[in-house]
Order: C-alpha cells, then sequence, then structure tokens
C-alpha cells in the first residue's frame, strides 16, 4: 500500500467515523423521548412529534444540503454543520426544564444539522474512495449510520432504564462524541474542484423522473416506516400489554433493527439495486406480522425477530436506494438526487404522526396498525418489482445507447 493509499484510507476512516457518532447522537435520545413523554405527561401523539420535527429538520437539509455541496464543497457543508449539530445537543440538556417548545425547537434543529451530514457527508465517502470503489462507498455509508443508529438507543435505554439522571447523561455523552467528530471532520480534503460559480438546483436531475417515482420513493418509504415500530408502537403497545421495561425493550428493539439493518446494507450488493428493494418490502411484512404477535400480552420475545426482520428491510431499502441514486444522476447532480431520495426515506420516519392524523390519536397504541402496515409493505413490494425495475433496466439501456453508438 502506497502512502497516498494508506492516506486516503485514513480520510475514509475518519468520515466513517464522523458518521457514526452523527446517526449516535440521532437516536440516543430515543428513550428519553418516551420518558419525557411518561415524565411530563404528554399524549402518544406528542411522542410522534418529536419525532416527526426532527423529520422536518431533516427533510429541510436534504432538499438544500445536496445542491449546495455541489456548489460549494462537501467539507463546507458538514464541518459546520457538526458544529451546529453540537450545541442542538447542548440545547437538549436543557430540555427537561423548559418543557415540549424547547424539546421541538432542539430535535427540528438536530434534523437539520444531522441531514446535512448524512447525505452530503455520504457523497463525500464516495468521492474519497474513488470511481471504482464509488458503490461499495455508498453502502458502506448506509452501514455505518445503522451502527449508530442502533448502539445509541440501546445504550441509552439501559442509562435511562437503570441509571440515575435519566434526562442528562445520554446527552452528556453524545455531546462529548459529537465535539469530537466536528473537530476531526475539519481535517479532510475537500472533493469538490472549481466550485462557487455554479447555480444551485434543488430537485430532479433530467431523466430521473421515472426512476425516483417508480424505485427511488417507494424504496424510500421501507427504510423508515416499520422502523418507527420499534421506536414508538412496540413499547407503548407493549407497556399497555403489562410488560414493564419499555425503555430497555425500545433500546433492544432499535438495536436490532439497526444492527441487522448495518449489516443486510453490507450485503444488499449480492441482490442487486432492485432485487435489494423488493426483498426489503417482503422483510417489512414480515417484520409487521411478527410485531403483531409482540404486542399481544406475554408475547414480548417476538420483539426480537420482529426487529430483526425490520432491520433487514431498513438495511436493503436504504443501501438500494443509494446505489440506485448514484446510478441514475451525472456526477455533477448527485448530491441533488441523494437528497430527494432522503427526502422521502424521512417522510417514513413522520410515519407515525401522519397515521395518529388520519387515523386518530391512539393510532400507534392499536396493534391493527401494525396489520395495516404489513399489507402496505406487500403493495410497495409489488410497485417495486413490476414498474421500479422497469424503470431502472430503462434508464440503463438509455445510457448504454449512446455509448454503443
Amino acid at each position: 500500500m502506497t502512502h497516498h493509499d494508506s492516506q486516503t484510507t485514513g480520510q475514509r476512516l475518519t468520515l466513517c467515523a464522523a458518521l457514526f457518532v452523527v446517526a449516535y447522537a440521532a437516536q440516543t435520545v430515543s428513550p428519553v423521548m418516551l420518558f419525557y413523554t411518561f415524565d411530563l405527561h404528554l399524549s402518544t401523539t406528542d411522542l410522534t412529534l418529536f419525532f416527526t420535527v426532527y423529520a422536518a429538520g431533516l427533510m429541510a437539509a436534504f432538499l438544500a444540503g445536496g445542491p449546495l455541496s455541489d456548489r460549494y464543497g462537501r467539507k463546507a457543508i458538514v464541518a459546520p454543520s457538526a458544529g451546529v449539530l453540537a450545541l442542538t445537543v447542548m440545547a437538549l440538556l436543557g430540555a427537561a426544564l423548559w418543557g415540549k417548545p424547547v424539546i421541538l425547537a432542539a430535535r427540528f434543529l438536530q434534523g437539520l444539522a444531522s441531514g446535512a451530514i448524512f447525505t452530503v457527508g455520504t457523497v463525500w465517502l464516495r468521492e474519497l474512495a474513488g470511481e471504482a470503489d464509488a458503490r461499495r462507498a455508498s453502502m458502506l455509508a448506509s452501514s455505518v449510520m445503522a451502527a449508530g443508529f442502533a448502539v445509541g438507543p440501546f445504550v441509552s435505554g439501559i442509562l435511562v432504564q437503570w441509571l440515575p439522571w435519566p434526562r442528562i447523561l445520554s446527552f452528556l455523552i453524545a455531546l462529548v462524541l459529537v465535539s469530537g467528530a466536528a473537530a476531526v471532520v475539519r481535517t479532510l480534503p475537500e472533493t469538490v474542484a472549481g466550485h462557487g460559480t455554479a447555480r444551485i438546483r434543488i430537485g430532479l436531475p433530467p431523466g430521473t423522473a421515472a426512476g425516483f417515482l417508480w424505485f427511488l420513493a417507494p424504496c424510500g418509504l421501507l427504510v423508515y416506516t416499520f422502523t418507527m415500530l420499534s421506536l414508538i408502537a412496540f413499547p407503548i403497545q407493549l407497556g399497555k400489554a403489562g410488560f414493564g421495561q419499555v425503555y430497555f425493550i425500545l433500546g433492544l428493539s432499535a438495536m436490532l433493527v439497526q444492527g441487522f439493518a448495518a449489516f443486510a446494507a453490507l450485503q444488499a450488493f449480492r441482490f442487486g439495486p432492485t432485487g435489494a428493494g423488493c426483498l426489503a418490502g417482503l422483510c417489512g411484512a414480515a417484520g409487521c406480522a411478527l410485531g403483531y404477535l409482540a404486542v399481544q400480552p406475554g408475547g414480548w420475545p417476538w420483539v426480537i425477530p420482529a426487529s430483526a426482520a425490520i432491520g433487514l428491510a431498513n438495511g436493503l431499502s436504504l443501501a438500494a436506494g443509494v446505489a440506485v441514486s448514484d446510478t441514475l444522476a451525472p456526477p455533477d447532480r448527485r448530491g441533488a438526487l441523494i437528497s430527494m431520495f432522503y427526502l422521502v426515506v424521512y417522510v417514513g420516519y413522520s410515519s407515525p404522526t401522519v397515521l395518529s392524523l388520519l387515523w386518530g390519536r391512539q393510532t400507534m397504541e392499536r396493534s391493527g396498525t401494525l396489520i395495516a402496515l404489513g399489507v402496505f409493505a406487500l403493495a410497495v413490494t409489488a410497485a417495486l418489482a413490476s414498474g421500479g425495475r422497469m424503470a431502472v433496466r430503462r434508464h440503463g439501456a438509455l445510457r448504454a445507447a449512446p455509448e454503443n453508438g
């Protein structure tokens, strides 16, 4: 290995570590949000809002972060966003004193900073890896973020369930880690040359609409729609069924979901993007069916296979979407297209609030919601297997035609 290769590998590992830390901080708050819901006597809908405003911040970042990074550079977006994220974790430390409004504001800003790092950091890692390792780097980004999403809530669940200072201890740990990440990303090189003059373009790049509508959009909905069951529906419904360790079960379920997601993201290339997307839909349906068994009285052990199946759906769909985004978009619009994909991903993240508005405030407390989401997963699988597969193949044929001509 040459000095340059060693240096490049070190840079990629540094960025992977930063992505892990940001993902850890994003989900370490989940058990604390459940604790606040009980401690402040809030409703289940309020709990869903803590996640939805975070998703709103993410979506705003995804709309603008990628295009801005195409113009100004990856480092110019990621480095200051990491600093802002550290400030938002500090705000969450004081949220217990100021209540629901501060929690909502801090969660929105956390989403804004995290979203910029997730989407731009993924593209940055891909470019640091070079064209030869681009697809594997994209899947590696998905995997390390999934690992952070796994470790964060599991550690926090233990801290909230059994250790003192449940309101602050998780946030103190996250603050130390995020501050370190904010420092190290500033040492990484920029990968966008000649930036600063191009017009900022938000939206779908030309020629990608069919692939987005038929593949990326349904695939994006598979990522977090079912994952949110582990953060909200499972602990709430298990508590109603008589299970007492709800903070721990939230952390355990989230760890299993994201641990299996990390594994699936690394293995997704074996199935190809379209195959991985279809398999994700089937895993989502299986997770909902097993989850229905888990929330029955005495059925909590079923949380383990339910969470595993949901995790496979998460990792496969995220990796498939990132890979197809990388294939569909021209190099100067990759940031924009992957931002649009992540926008749909976090529409799924806000699904508990949407479902509560449509079906009532107790929607996430009812086991029938799991059955309805299982049917939805099968419908998405059918869409990916038909229109989604055709759209991706058609785009590949159109790209190959000029080269052959």
